[in-house]
């Protein structure tokens, strides 16, 4: 198991954790939680052991 943290576009703070199998699996979970059928095109999802959450993060 892995897990995974997003951040939807437009949007500075970033969620998570996501614990899921795969990535696919947890886009799956991801648009169950937040009621859609399509992620919005932007939206950013990654591994946590790759890079972990921020808590707050500054527009560049």
């Amino acid at each position: 198991m892995h897990s995974y943290g997003f951040k939807l576009p437009d949007f500075f703070l970033e969620y998570g954790p996501i614990v899921a199998q795969n990535i696919e699996v947890a886009k799956k979970i991801i648009r169950k939680n937040l009621g859609i059928k399509r992620l919005p095109h932007g939206f950013c999802i990654w591994d946590l052991s790759e890079r972990p959450l921020m808590r707050w993060r500054v527009s560049t």
